[in-house]
């Protein structure tokens, strides 16, 4: 018997023909509902070929000196698929071995199929013959009961029929070609640890991708929460009675669009329109009708997140439920919860997901091989995308070819939701939407009847010095009572705080936000401001874009600095949000002079095409065709940046995940495949949903923090060192490297080392109640996470 793995105590040893069985049992489940069964099962056979050897018998017996990694064991499933089973085979049969054959050397690892030295990777790897005579004459006998050649041609015919599906341009192409290998990829990784971690805790996983009964009770509950509201209607005044009567309409046609097999259409829903409980609602329907297995929601940003969640739990239950983003961790005390949970997020197992959307665009493209194993979890799936408006520019063509791929070939239904729809679908690189592709087709009539607030275009030919602006929102707010001022930078941020203090503060609480202050200030924050609002005391907020992320707080008076027309309509959301004020309650667009926005080139070419738009239209400012000609006029003006440009590269992300062509050009003999040259491997290191040169410090806001510090300070064990370091997330600030910079210099931060961690916290006095971390900065706000 050939050993696979030993569990922990050494009593017990898995053989590689049991681990390769069951590994190819669940890659094959795990594609079934895609139709590539046979690819996952044959790849699962394969994968750990290389094990059938007395040298890796005798590495993992403990018998030789050999270390972990020394040898290599995955090249020889690949090269036996190529070389016994493929043999002479071409077209169709070449390109289907080449692809499992690729997932079975990447099992531990995603590469480039172009190496550094622009030779052949993949041919370089099978060409290897370490013991592969040994290998080869193993394989046979483990495998004696198994038809490999009829599973071969069986796997072939299933890649031959999603390729198929894909076929457009030649760059497109080879682009969906490298996310079929990550998709095999996804599921061989998944099957192989997830029969590995069975192994060694001697439990079996249990996989059920059956979900009916819980849609049709999660139907249910949605029935009876609808059914709860149409109850207390008639207590309701008329204005608040209309609302739920245009809310419960909105909700049933997205449940009838649920009717047909979707796969990507558009909800756009105003603010205040129930679009969170209409998606779901479709989401559940769409599931109930065709059979499927789960139910994403991605958010952009936490606070939405965090928001929609509870009503996602609500109708799901705890055990069916995942909220999976870096928050959670801090709520989390017990070790064992906190790996149960973790192993939830590695493997995203449970039938209903939130998650943010750096989580879901790792997935498809980071080189972590804990996000490439989750992706398969995406097939048959309803992917609800809120504020779809917020996938970063230079995602826009990597995003849009990934839900085609998602739709075209993994069966999944994608929805993307906003109040401000993004054109993806006229950019050169386009989202394909459905034929039929608004679940709501008469939008505009909802629109107009949630119409709640007027944006007022008060930009200037040279815009506010700061004074003005200052005095502008004085005057605003002794017109309204109160003011939210969303400004583009935490500097700017600062500035008006210090001088509306001097000017009102007399006359109102002056309140200022910044992502300078720890998630519990800032939460403790806007709790105040709540409170503040709802008792309807005079009050003026000073903050960034970060209240525009998805913050259930309302004004009767909004004041924007210029940025994008997106950016209008969100800070729009937080004005009149539930129609309490009669009338439309005024937002005003004005600009800076000589605002100094540093790097964000973005923002700068946001503002240039917003003034464009403001010079030349007197429609409405919120209205969707506003929002359509921003967006067209934004991706028209970035081009080739949404390809995700890169400084360390100089060929695009895209370019790198689709023909490579400069390395293919470089590449000497043999080549590979034209359509089988990606760089996974440098493109996924250098994939980042956000740009953060940052680094987080643990500040010492109130007792906690403090004493989270001081233990941090003291001895303790690893097991402890991990859940403080948990629960400093609450009290951590990100700070860029020029802010890291001030505080270095003036003695700001100390570093607590401790198992093999440096710790970086700030001294009191550079913390502070009103500003959060002291050091001024013009970096723009960082949001997700």
């Amino acid at each position: 018997m050939f050993t696979a793995h030993i569990s922990t105590d050494g009593t017990r040893r898995q053989s590689v023909s049991e681990h390769s069985i069951n590994a190819a049992k669940l890659a094959e489940s795990f594609l079934g509902s895609v139709g590539l069964s046979s690819t996952g099962k044959l790849a699962g056979l394969l994968h750990d070929g290389g094990k059938l050897t007395q040298k890796f018998d005798d590495y993992i017996n403990g018998i030789s000196d050999a270390r972990r990694g020394e040898i290599d064991h995955s090249y020889a499933g690949a090269k036996y698929l190529i070389y016994e089973i493929l043999k002479e085979g071409g077209g169709i049969e070449k390109a289907a071995a080449a692809l499992i054959a690729h997932t079975i050397i990447s099992h531990h690892a995603i590469h480039d199929w172009i190496d550094d030295h622009d030779d052949d990777y993949f041919t370089k790897r099978i060409s290897k013959t370490d013991c592969y005579k040994e290998v080869s004459v193993n394989i046979k006998e483990m495998l004696a009961g198994a038809d490999l050649d009829a599973l071969f041609k069986k796997a072939s015919d299933e890649i031959c029929s999603i390729i198929r599906k894909l076929k457009t341009d030649e760059k497109e192409w080879a682009f969906y070609i490298g996310m079929l290998e990550r998709l095999i990829e996804s599921a061989l990784i998944d099957a192989d640890r997830t029969d590995t971690a069975d192994f060694m805790s001697g439990r079996k996983t249990a996989y059920t991708s059956d979900n009916v009964l819980l849609w049709s009770e999660m139907n249910e509950c949605m029935d009876a929460r609808l059914n709860s509201f149409e109850s207390i209607q008639n207590s309701l005044p008329q204005r608040e009675r209309s609302i739920s009567d245009r809310r419960r309409r909105i909700s049933d046609k997205c449940a009838d669009f649920a009717g047909h097999k979707v796969g990507a259409c558009r909800l756009t829903v105003p603010t205040g329109g129930g679009k969170t409980l209409s998606s779901l609602r479709f989401a559940i329907k769409q599931c109930q009708n065709f059979n499927m297995d789960r139910i994403f929601y991605i958010a952009p940003f936490m606070s939405i997140l965090e928001q929609n969640s509870d009503i996602i739990r609500s109708l799901a239950g705890d055990d069916n439920f995942l909220e999976h983003h870096s928050n959670i961790l801090a709520e989390i005390d017990d070790e064992n919860e906190y790996n149960e949970y973790q192993l939830h997020t590695e493997r995203w197992d449970k039938p209903v997901i939130a998650t943010t959307m750096v989580q879901f665009l790792n997935s498809l493209f980071s080189d972590n091989t804990s996000s490439v194993r989750r992706m398969h979890r995406l097939c048959n799936s309803v992917i609800i995308i809120d504020e779809v408006q917020s996938v970063p520019i230079k995602c826009v063509y990597l995003f849009s070819l990934a839900v085609n791929f998602l739709t075209k070939a993994c069966g999944c239904a994608v929805v993307l939701c906003s109040a401000t729809q993004p054109t993806f679908d006229k950019n050169k690189h386009k989202l394909m939407l459905d034929d039929m592709p608004d679940m709501i087709p008469d939008y505009q009539d909802d629109f107009a009847f949630f119409k709640r607030t007027e944006l007022i275009n008060a930009v200037k030919t040279h815009g506010f010095d700061d004074d003005e602006a200052a005095q502008f929102c004085y005057e605003k707010f002794r017109e309204n009572g109160d003011l939210l001022f969303v400004v583009n930078t935490k500097s700017e941020a600062l500035r008006f705080y210090g001088m509306l203090k001097e000017k009102a503060g007399n006359e109102a609480y002056i309140i200022h936000l910044s992502t300078n202050m720890c998630p519990a200030h800032r939460k403790k924050r806007i709790g105040t401001l709540r409170r503040f609002l709802k008792k309807r005391k005079p009050v003026i907020c000073v903050t960034t874009q970060l209240i525009e992320a998805g913050v259930d707080i309302s004004f009767r008076c909004v004041i924007r600095t210029l940025a994008g027309m997106d950016n209008a309509a969100q800070a729009a959301g937080r004005c009149n949000r539930n129609g309490e004020n009669e009338g439309l309650c005024p937002v005003y667009l004005i600009d800076l002079k000589g605002e100094n926005l540093g790097s964000l080139s973005e923002m700068k070419n946001a503002q240039d095409i917003s003034r464009q738009i403001l010079r030349y239209n007197n429609d409405d400012l919120l209205s969707a065709k506003i929002q359509s000609a921003y967006f067209e006029r934004l991706y028209n003006d970035h081009g080739e940046k949404m390809a995700y440009i890169t400084a360390k590269n100089s060929a695009s992300l895209l370019e790198l995940l689709s023909l490579n062509k400069d390395k293919y050009s470089a590449c000497g003999q043999p080549k590979p495949d034209k359509y089988m040259a990606q760089a996974f491997k440098t493109a996924g290191s250098l994939f980042k949903v956000i740009d953060s040169n940052t680094r987080n410090v643990i500040v010492p806001y109130n007792k906690t923090a403090k004493s989270i510090i001081a233990r941090l300070n003291s001895d303790i064990s690893a097991e402890d060192f991990k859940v403080l370091l948990r629960k400093a997330q609450k009290y951590s600030v990100s700070i860029y490297s020029g802010m890291e910079r001030k505080l270095s210099d003036s003695g700001a931060v100390d570093i607590i080392s401790i198992f093999n961690c440096e710790i970086a916290v700030l001294k009191g006095e550079f913390y502070s109640t009103e500003y959060g971390v002291t050091a001024e900065g013009s970096e723009r706000e960082l949001l997700m996470y």
